[in-house]
């Protein structure tokens, strides 16, 4: 007795035997839910599985980057509004990450008119929610465009209404295949001179042209390699037929709303990061790099920045997040991401909701954490390394 006692007194028993309870409780619960869910469904003649995603699709998509149809599959109709939703979240992160940037430094600004701009835009963005900036881009911005007739041209090429931009379209991408190609090979040669100069320096102390190198390999040679694949491919130049334009590529207003609303919302909370991240660094830094010569600037670029990203990258991990998490407000105006497709169009003409469901929190899961373990790497990566 004395042993059975002393044996249920030890943390690390008592700690196994609880986690264990939790876990079986965690389990029994799930089977109870799903042995429930699956008796509803049999009552209701609803059949279970994934034979549904081969079925014909039949549903219209307004736009579209995978090459869906209506006569494809339902499997196809799901990709479709997968790749939509990564292209309205790529784009938003990097824009609310520069607008983010310029706002938070702006507002340590001596500059007082430059300071309280900044100060304003942030406390309004932050005390709004996020389904305002979606209604009112699209309502209040978009929707206020001229007509189809009445478009703004763009030096004749693009047109601007309140349908959307319409922009020309290359008829063959092969030359542009090969420009990315070309710019791929030009940033990966720059970032081995990068490496390879700063250990040169590391070991004999003298500096190569690194500057120089990277304007014309970041810079220089894409604005060539993409002139030549303009230069060399024929256009689908849009045209006024009807009472609207055919041709080219259309960016959908839902498009634009969504992305406009998610970058003027999340470079909001953005700005207050490196705000935070820059006041954190102690002023004998910058002290110190003033008292060597250096200007503002590159105080600022060379000094306060690179160690404030040490503090601002757990936290904009989290708004990176956000951004892939709200666009599923893009359904509040049809824009059709996943949940507008899948959850939405799908989900009513197949009535296959735990399916569904499931894959579409699946999608947000496994790019959720792809997110976080890449932010996590770089956040590693940048550490300040101690003995």
């Amino acid at each position: 007795m004395t042993r059975a006692l002393s044996f249920f007194n030890d943390k690390r028993v008592r700690g196994v035997i609880y986690q264990a309870a939790v876990l079986l409780g965690l389990v029994g619960l799930i089977v109870y839910f799903v042995r429930n869910a699956s008796e509803n469904m049999m009552k209701a003649g609803i059949a279970s599985g994934f034979d549904f995603l081969w079925r014909t699709s039949g549903i219209e998509v307004p736009f579209v980057l995978t090459g869906y149809t209506q006569q494809d599959d339902i499997l196809a109709l799901f990709w479709a509004g997968v790749a939509n939703t990564m292209l309205v979240t790529v784009i938003a992160i990097v824009l609310a990450t520069l607008l983010g940037f310029v706002v938070g430094i702006a507002r340590l600004s001596s500059h007082w008119l430059l300071s309280t701009l900044a100060g304003a835009y942030i406390e309004f963005v932050r005390n709004i929610p996020l389904l305002f900036f979606v209604l009112f881009w699209y309502f209040g911005v978009i929707a206020a465009l001229p007509a189809p007739r009445a478009s703004i041209s763009l030096f004749g090429v693009a047109f601007l209404n309140n349908r959307g931009l319409t922009i020309p379209l290359p008829d063959a991408p092969a030359n542009f295949r090969w420009a990315l190609l070309a710019i791929l090979v030009s940033w990966l040669a720059q970032w081995v001179v990068a490496r390879w100069a700063r250990r040169r320096k590391e070991r004999t102390g003298r500096d190569a042209p690194v500057f120089t190198i990277g304007l014309v390999l970041v810079i220089l040679v894409p604005i060539l390699v993409v002139t030549y694949a303009s230069l060399t491919t024929r256009w689908d130049v849009p045209a006024l037929r009807g009472f609207n334009y055919r041709g080219g590529f259309v960016v959908i207003p839902e498009f634009v709303a969504l992305l406009a609303a998610l970058v003027t919302y999340t470079a909001g909370f953005i700005a207050e990061i490196v705000r935070g991240g820059i006041q954190a660094i102690p002023h004998g830094q910058t002290e110190a790099a003033s008292a060597l010569g250096l200007r503002p600037g590159p105080i600022l670029r060379l000094v306060t920045i690179p160690q404030a990203m040490r503090i601002m990258i757990p936290p904009m991990t989290n708004q990176y997040l956000n951004v892939l998490k709200n666009s599923s407000f893009g359904a509040a105006i049809a824009y059709p991401d996943v949940v507008s497709l899948f959850m939405g169009s799908a989900l009513n003409n197949t009535g296959q909701a735990i399916e569904i469901i499931a894959m579409t929190l699946a999608v947000y899961l496994v790019i959720g954490l792809a997110v976080s373990a890449f932010m996590n790497w770089y956040n590693a990566r940048i550490a300040l390394v101690t003995r």
